[in-house]
């Protein structure tokens, strides 16, 4: 299929944009295959950058909406609404109705490709040179090199070549060292998609293994896996550890009801199990459609909007995913024992189990609170882990896809939001701001670099993603690029950062909710610069109060060895 072939207008002239990324303006609507180009013909002399040129992708485009100016007289033309998944509203008045309308078909269909073959990831040409290759920055075989220096109580396994054993996993995976493949083949025959148990941190200052997969398949009739067992057992060596199921107790029972469920206590006998439950996928989507549409109410009073957001059940979903995973890493912690291994799972591991292991390691880890760590972390956990990105993310908050909407869900963004509620909390603990969460959660649902493309990794290698396309790390990791993601106030922290879960703790996080709804569209900047400047004059007073403690040091120094040489025998 060629692009081309959906596209019935490829240009509207005098178009009037009433609500967009800037003050409304007249210019023409361009529709190429993967674009929908705003090119201004009248510029405002008060807003001389309005004359740049207005790309947006058709795969940011949520919902297309096309209706007449005025009922009564459709010769007035048509008014043409694009709700884009990052929440910005774009709105045309077109001077011809059926225009407006061929218009609205045209985007609709180039929004709603089925599949990422026709992405623009396939087609883009970086413009800049890439420095560092993202698809080679986080090899496994170099991280399990560095867990090599931890611990020898792991190795790496090719089980999974060519994805035999387990089509949502990487090729390769670490596993518990005196475990042999055989056995790794048979728990995949016991674990919901063949997601047998795999390391997915280690920490060293307990020296305690955090491991992943997915629900076993009890089922009613409570079947049993030794193998299983052994596998897990394997990971005990002082102290009893901890599994941790990330469903509610009747999301459990009726797992099992269906041929899931939870692992027996009477065969993982050294294991205790804990529930710390986060939201479903289904859940997770309808919080985030309500808590748009409440937060883009202005007709309400503002105790009915408090309250709109309460039941909107997205603060809740962040703060639950916050809960389970501090109570992960308390696990560690636990009774100040040291080697106390815990697995994580919810039903089929591709969702809340990421969110839990995730923010458990940034909870964790200060190396997780840098941008290449952070960047490790989504790489490991989540695009390599597994999570179905193409799927989950097809639609956002306006629209659901036909075929895909039972399994769109805005999970990741649960995650960048609990990791912007820790920002919030510890504001210099982490080398990146919000402004690098933001781009992070656009580009997962519609960019010109590979990253997110995909299912799993068995998708990226059949269709050579990783190959054809650009890696959205190469494009971070260049110098001029990574500078605006800077946190400016970084002060690193060694060890854990515990988040608060407190009501008044959870805020709204209002660069992404009520990012386009300022007159000027414009949260960074200003803030930005105050910050920069802010922190310029307090590493300029440091430089000076340095130099100044230096000079009195060594004018206490010369009086020292003046008044030895001047004082009596």
């Amino acid at each position: 299929m060629e692009l081309s072939e959906l596209i019935e207008v490829t240009r509207v002239r005098d178009a009037f944009m009433r609500k967009g990324p800037r003050p409304a303006q007249i210019g023409d609507i361009c529709i190429f295959g993967h674009h929908l180009i705003f090119a201004p013909t009248t510029v405002s002399k008060e807003v001389p950058d309005n004359s740049e040129e207005f790309w947006l992708l058709h795969k940011a485009v949520d919902r297309v909406l096309c209706e007449p100016i005025s009922k009564e007289n459709p010769q007035r033309g048509g008014l043409l609404a694009l709700k884009c998944k990052n929440f910005l509203m774009i709105i045309f008045e077109i001077g011809d109705l059926e225009i407006c309308r061929a218009t609205a078909r045209t985007i609709e269909a180039l929004s709603n490709i089925n599949g990422f073959l026709h992405d623009y990831a396939f087609f883009y040409n970086s413009p800049f040179t890439i420095l560092d290759d993202g698809w080679s920055a986080f090899d496994p075989e170099q991280e399990f090199a560095r867990l090599m220096l931890s611990t020898d109580a792991f190795r790496i396994s090719s089980v999974n070549e060519n994805f035999t054993v387990c089509p949502t996993y990487p090729e390769k995976l670490i596993v518990p060292k005196g475990i042999g493949d055989d056995y790794l083949r048979i728990s995949a025959t016991f674990r919901e998609g063949g997601r047998f148990p795999v390391l997915s941190y280690f920490h060293k200052e307990t020296r305690s293994p955090l491991v992943r997969c997915s629900q076993p398949l009890i089922g009613p009739t409570n079947r049993r896996c030794r193998e299983d067992e052994t596998i897990l057992n394997s990971l005990l060596t002082l102290n009893r550890g901890y599994i941790i199921d990330t469903r509610s107790k009747s999301s459990a029972t009726a797992a099992k009801a269906k041929g899931g469920g939870a692992e027996p206590l009477g065969n993982y006998r050294q294991w205790r199990y804990i529930q710390c439950p986060i939201p479903r996928q289904r859940e997770i989507h309808d919080a985030l459609t309500r808590m748009v549409d409440v937060c883009s109410d202005r007709k309400i009073s503002s105790d009915r909007w408090v309250s709109r957001v309460g039941q909107a059940g997205w603060l809740t979903a962040v703060a639950a995913s916050l809960e389970a995973s501090a109570n992960v890493a308390q696990c560690f912690y636990s009774e100040g024992l040291k080697e106390v291994p815990v697995v994580i799972h919810g039903g089929d591991g591709l969702d809340s189990t990421l969110i839990a292991s995730s923010l458990a390691q940034i909870i964790l880890d200060s190396d997780a609170r840098t941008i290449r760590g952070f960047e490790a972390v989504i790489e490991r956990e989540w695009i390599c882990a597994g999570h179905p990105f193409s799927l989950r993310n097809n639609h956002c908050a306006y629209a659901e896809g036909t075929v895909t909407g039972p399994y769109e869900s805005p999970v990741f963004l649960v995650f960048l939001d609990a990791v912007h509620q820790m920002i919030s909390q510890y504001p210099m603990s982490f080398e990146f701001d919000e402004n690098f969460l933001i781009f992070l959660f656009e580009h997962a649902y519609a960019s010109e670099f590979g990253s997110f493309l995909g299912n799993s990794e068995k998708e990226k290698k059949d269709n050579g993603i990783r190959k054809k396309t650009v890696s959205l790390w190469s494009h971070v990791h260049h110098p001029e690029n990574m500078k605006q993601f800077v946190n400016v106030c970084y002060d690193p922290t060694a060890g854990v950062i515990w988040p608060s879960i407190a009501p008044q703790c959870i805020k709204i996080w209002d660069r992404l909710f009520f990012r386009w709804q300022r007159p000027d569209n414009s949260w960074s900047k200003p803030e930005t610069e105050t910050i920069q400047s802010l922190a310029d004059h307090w590493k300029l007073r440091e430089k000076e109060l340095t130099a100044k403690a230096s000079s009195l040091r060594r004018s206490v120094i010369e009086l020292s060895r003046e008044l030895r040489v001047n004082s009596p025998l």
